[in-house]
């Protein structure tokens, strides 16, 4: 028998594929959620079960309710049900069979060990045993357990030979002190009505220096400790004065803001890599950290004598090896500036931290002068752009073909010059970071306003900005295409101040004169501030005062006034020349 090697290439790619497509199969595949089920005096409790759409039948097969998918992890389905009667939970496509108890419950149990611990939760039924072991991590050798009993009818406890009376619908905890010698179990006998129950607790303390580690520290959060996505990690931002009266006005923002709401939340992920479970209290402070003094206007503001609690604080259980989130408040009747945040991390009843973290954290907050300026550059931009798409006929009418090449020309030159010198100045950039502000600008803004002055010389007319500048911008869309929608108010706003400084300054009646130069290298400098304050609104840019101080008058009056005084010797030598 001849076997081709063809068939052999065949047969070896037809099992390749078969085992990729079982093993694409087997990667696919999703575990089936781990689903528990508990009958309570409301209905049935159903833990594991969200983002999972639940049907419940009843032995008949009819339906008896059905709930959609929830985001929750725990789902109740609420509906009264029936003593020694089988159930069937649909939970996406598994199928669990139940069977209700022969009783309704007497009581709901939440062992808390040690007291102050987040607690564990025991159905107790009529007449069924419960038998539960607790391991509790204290220094303590005689640490407090709370027990906390919601009744489902009138009932009594008895604990250490003592009756408990409880009435149906409330909820009491009993609280009882047990010395418990390290690794050696001690059981506490308690009986509700004719049931016993037998709580075996255990102490077991171990060192957690070094054991407790913090995964994430996020801040500014939300209460549900999520990250705020327009918010910057590290930095608080108190609200504008001057927008929250505009919203006031406007309706946009309700009044009534209470100084005893958190302004914001900080969260922390915790990591427990000991052997027990740990209960911990985490304690948030703020410090000044030139003086290390305490930083007040974190902190709840004081109000009442009693229940007042002066520092965030927060209860977090770490199961063994397992993961745990606390969310604390901020306040924030602080002035803006640079804060020490400290997280200090304490097992539950002891005095010594066991971790201590620290961060840098700022506090801004935008200044009303700085917003004003914002709403005029925003209207000034808006409503040259605005205009000029409705003008723009009667502009060009107003000059000559031979004008219109010389603006022409202008804007062209300018563009390229422009295009030239940030290459350069982009390469300057990377060694001389923000401080390339005095290098490249020397180069784009001397070049550029050399050639725009010396041409102005020679059409010294209004409207000769607003042409010039729109050949540059409309140069820069073809090249680098993308139109943005917040062109008009940059290019709109720079032809503002322009036409505004030239008019002002009463540079058309003189366009030879120091005037000219005076009002380029003014309009240049609050173009400068207002490019500044656009790109801090619309692309959440942060500038310190200094850069922007040093770009106003450097790169903004200075080198255009030195690049101005050139271009106006070249124009009036280019202006005899054409005579």
């Amino acid at each position: 028998m001849v076997i081709y090697p063809c068939y052999l290439n065949f047969a070896k790619v037809s099992i390749l594929l078969v085992f990729l497509i079982l093993l694409t199969a087997a990667g696919c595949s999703r575990e089936k959620p781990e689903i528990e089920a508990t009958f309570t005096p409301f209905g049935l409790e159903v833990k594991g079960a969200g983002s999972i759409p639940l049907s419940l039948y009843d032995e008949a097969g009819r339906l008896v309710l059905s709930y959609p998918e929830l985001p929750g992890p725990d789902v109740l389905l609420v509906f009264p049900w029936e003593t020694k009667k089988i159930y069937l939970l649909k939970a996406g496509e598994a199928k669990i069979r139940l069977k209700t108890p022969g009783k309704k419950p007497l009581a709901e149990l939440l062992v808390l060990a040690p007291l102050g611990s987040p607690g564990e939760r025991f159905i107790i039924y009529p007449e069924t045993p419960l038998k539960a072991s607790f391991v509790v991590s204290t220094r303590t050798p005689c640490p407090e357990i709370g027990l906390m009993f919601t009744a489902y009818r009138d009932l009594t406890v008895n604990l250490a030979k003592e009756n408990i009376a409880i009435k149906e619908g409330e909820r009491k905890l009993l609280r009882k002190k047990l010395c418990l010698p390290e690794g050696k179990p001690l059981s506490l006998n308690v009986r509700v009505e004719n049931t016993p129950l037998n709580l075996k607790f255990k102490r077991r303390y171990v060192d957690l220096h070094g054991k407790i580690k913090i995964l994430a520290w996020h801040f500014p959060t939300d209460e549900s400790g999520l990250a705020i996505r327009h918010r910057r990690e590290g930095v608080l931002v108190i609200p504008n004065p001057l927008f929250e009266r505009i919203g006031y006005l406007l309706g946009i923002k309700e009044r009534g803001y209470s100084r005893y709401l958190p302004f914001a939340y900080q969260t922390v992920v915790l990591k427990n890599e000991s052997p027990v479970p740990v209960n911990l209290l985490v304690k948030a402070d703020f410090f000044y950290p030139q003086t290390e003094e305490m930083a007040k206007g974190f902190y709840p503001p004081e109000f009442g004598a009693e229940g007042h609690v002066k520092e965030p604080l927060a209860l977090a259980y770490l199961p063994p090896q397992g993961t745990g989130k606390v969310v604390l408040p901020v306040f924030a009747e602080i002035p803006p500036g640079e804060y020490l945040a400290r997280i200090e991390v304490y097992p539950l009843g002891e005095k010594e931290p066991v971790l201590v973290k620290e961060r840098l954290i700022g506090v801004t907050q935008g200044k009303p002068w700085l917003a004003t300026s914002l709403f005029v550059i925003l209207f000034c931009g808006f409503t040259v752009s605005a205009g000029f798409l409705v003008a723009h006929r009667q502009v060009l009418r107003r000059f000559r073909v031979r004008e219109l090449c010389l603006i022409a020309l202008s804007g062209a030159v300018a563009f390229g010059l422009d295009f030239l010198g940030g290459l350069i100045s982009n390469l300057f950039y990377a060694l001389l970071g923000p401080f390339n502000v005095l290098v490249g600008g020397l180069i784009t803004e001397i070049t550029h306003y050399a050639v725009f002055t010396a041409i102005f010389v020679l059409v010294p007319k209004p409207g000769f900005v607003t042409l010039s500048y729109l050949i540059n911008y409309l140069m820069g869309l073809l090249l680098y295409g993308g139109m943005r929608a917040t062109d008009p108010f940059f290019v709109g706003a720079n032809i503002f101040f322009m036409e505004a400084s030239l008019l002002l300054l009463l540079v058309y009646r003189n366009p030879i004169g120091f005037r000219l130069v005076l009002a380029l290298a003014l309009a240049d400098a609050v173009q400068t501030f207002s490019s500044l304050v656009l790109h801090m609104t619309f692309y959440r840019l942060y500038f310190p005062g200094w850069y922007i101080l040093l770009s106003v008058v450097v790169k903004g009056f200075l080198y255009t006034l030195i690049g101005a005084l050139i271009g106006l010797k070249i124009g009036k030598l280019l202006r005899e020349m054409e005579r």
